[in-house]
């Protein structure tokens, strides 16, 4: 009997220490630990927060954008800062303020209560990186039962980038968060009733035209219910002055000094130097700026397409300025062929007229008469100067054989000297035979000159001349009449090249949406 009452006295001098130490304990705890330790008493933060095992968590979720960090054309992300609020109706977590020196809400590891697992469904991180780890920041626990949690986080989400305008597209990305195992009978998501846009910080490139969240319930193949789901959508709009400035304007430059090849003389000789560097100034502009066009096999960028159009416009200009060269140097030579009747008529008269490209050259110069007095001297020692006036028209002379001119201006050119006295174009001095006088000091016309036998007449010798000049001047005529064409053609592709880079460049550019 006595052991049974030393065992009783034991347990009550311990029972009484251990109230004692309670007692004690509770003095040194403040008013919030009391709240803490009472509410998460044989509480489990697995368990959804409902008494009844029928109803329906329903948590407002919201997204606030803050600032968008990169858009990635070539990998299709998009990298923002955000804001997310969410909140809900704990029943298991609730107390009476009156009890414990009126705390009215704690503040909560979110590790220790129950949390929504709400997640980033399109997250592009590496790793999954769109769940709730990503909050840091404890769950506000109030009496009533009712939770906040506030968290700023940064995603990395999808977004299909369409860069058929760029750089003046614009982009629509949707930011797509719900819960990961719950369904529309255990867990409810509705979107909060405040702006996505209130603490936004502006980006440097792209312009943030409108935010909004969205409800959408859908049935996936892995449950039996809906899952529900808040898809924010923002929809941004390239800035394009980087891109003008940087990529559009210098290409421009390029472009334009194209059109100083068309006012460069041909016989200069550096037309074809010109156009071929201007190419290859461009083939290593685009080097340099391809790393700034989006790396994309679906659509051609616009701005891509303009510099497509642009070295096609540079190669036409290339191809342009080898016709005209062939054109101008084409009456070169001895051998210079006539220009064909359709181009007087189309290029040389009327499209000549209708550009104002003036003529350097006098026309028809056969069809005009000539009246010309020549003068034969003879220049041998001692000897009197007699002049001979001779009239004559080219249309009213006889030409000679062409055999004779090789008499006439090689065999006996040493003596006389030939004067035109009315024009020196037209009839140049020349030799004529020393030989042909038979007589001591005997001018031409005189009573002792004598023709030797089988001697050219002087009519001969002059038709011989005429025809001379006549086939000079023919083929100086069509030489100017080739580079006048060559002129011509070179006003008219100015403007046809002028008129394509502004036609191209607008409709380029007024494709823009």
């Amino acid at each position: 009997m006595s052991n049974w009452y030393s065992f009783g006295f034991v347990f009550l001098v311990v029972s009484i220490f251990n109230e004692f130490c309670s007692l004690e304990a509770n003095k040194l705890q403040s008013p919030e630990e009391k709240v803490i330790n009472f509410i998460l008493e044989n509480y489990r933060q697995e368990a959804r927060p409902v008494i009844n095992p029928n109803s329906t968590v329903s948590v407002e979720f919201g997204l606030e954008l803050v600032q968008l960090v990169n858009v990635n054309d070539r990998h299709q992300m998009i990298t923002t800062n955000v804001w997310v609020r969410q909140k809900w109706e704990n029943q298991l977590l609730t107390w009476d303020p009156d009890k414990y020196n009126g705390i009215r809400q704690v503040r909560l590891d979110a590790s220790k209560v129950w949390i929504p697992d709400i997640v980033l469904y399109n997250s592009a991180g590496s790793e999954f990186s769109g769940g709730t780890e990503k909050y840091k920041t404890p769950v506000i626990v109030n009496f009533d039962g009712t939770n906040n949690w506030f968290s700023p986080a940064s995603f990395t989400s999808t977004c299909k980038i369409d860069v058929t305008f760029f750089p003046f597209d614009s982009q629509t990305c949707s930011m797509k968060f719900g819960s990961w195992t719950y369904e529309i009978n255990d867990l409810d998501m509705t979107p909060e009733n405040a702006s996505m846009t209130s603490m936004y910080t502006e980006s440097a490139e792209w312009d943030l035209k409108i935010a909004f969240k969205r409800r959408q319930a859908k049935k996936y193949p892995c449950c039996t219910n809906e899952l529900v789901d808040i898809t924010a959508f923002i929809t941004i709009k390239r800035k394009p002055l980087f891109y003008l400035f940087n990529l559009v304007v210098p290409c421009m430059i390029i472009l334009s000094m194209i059109l100083l090849g068309f006012f460069l003389p041909p016989e200069s000789g550096e037309r074809i130097t010109l156009s071929i560097t201007i190419l290859l100034a461009m083939a290593v502009f685009l080097q340099l700026v391809g790393e700034s066009l989006p790396r994309n096999s679906e659509t051609i960028p616009l701005l891509g397409t303009f510099y497509i159009a642009i070295m096609a416009e540079i190669s036409i200009s290339l191809m342009l300025t080898c016709f005209v060269l062939n054109i101008h140097y084409r009456g070169t030579g001895n051998s210079a062929q006539e220009v064909p009747v359709w181009a007087k008529i189309i290029v040389l008269d009327w499209l000549g007229y209708v550009l104002c490209v003036r003529r350097s050259f006098r026309e028809d110069r056969d069809s005009q008469p000539l009246r010309t007095e020549k003068r034969y001297v003879d220049t041998r020692k001692g000897g009197a100067g007699y002049s001979v006036s001779l009239a004559y028209e080219y249309a009213d002379m006889n030409f000679a054989p062409s055999a004779n001119c090789h008499c006439s201006r090689c065999s006996h050119a040493r003596g006389v000297v030939y004067e035109n006295s009315a024009d020196r174009n037209h009839a140049p001095d020349i030799k004529f035979v020393e030989n042909r006088f038979t007589g001591e000091n005997s001018p031409v016309g005189s009573p002792g000159w004598k023709r030797r036998p089988g001697e050219p007449s002087l009519t001969e010798e002059i038709s011989v001349l005429s025809n001379s000049i006549r086939e000079r001047e023919k083929m100086e005529r069509h030489q100017e009449e080739w580079k006048y064409f060559a002129m011509v053609m070179d006003r008219m592709f100015f403007w046809l090249y002028f008129a394509t880079i502004i036609i191209s460049s607008l409709t380029i550019i007024l494709r823009r949406p």
